[in-house]
């Protein structure tokens, strides 16, 4: 079934954390058995929130800083 798109449009007009909070609570509605104990599993969460509250508070790192820094543990990567 597809999602109407004007639900989609009214989500997608939402501020950014309510969109990110949106799609954890969606995330955690569909949670799947896995490998990981519960525990695990709330450390996992707690960091997810310690991001979006980070995000909220403008405290991002910059796309540009984050593409190099992988291409640099690509590039090591590969010479070793």
């Amino acid at each position: 079934m597809a999602v109407p798109q004007q639900l989609l449009q009214q989500l997608l007009a939402l501020d950014e954390s309510v969109r990110l909070e949106i799609a954890h609570t969606l995330l955690k509605s569909v949670d799947t058995p896995t490998d990981i104990d519960e525990a695990e599993r709330e450390r996992l969460y707690a960091a997810l929130e310690r991001s979006i509250e980070q995000a909220d508070r403008g405290e991002t790192v910059p796309f540009d800083d984050v593409m190099a820094a992988l291409r640099a543990k690509r590039t090591a990567r590969a010479t070793r």
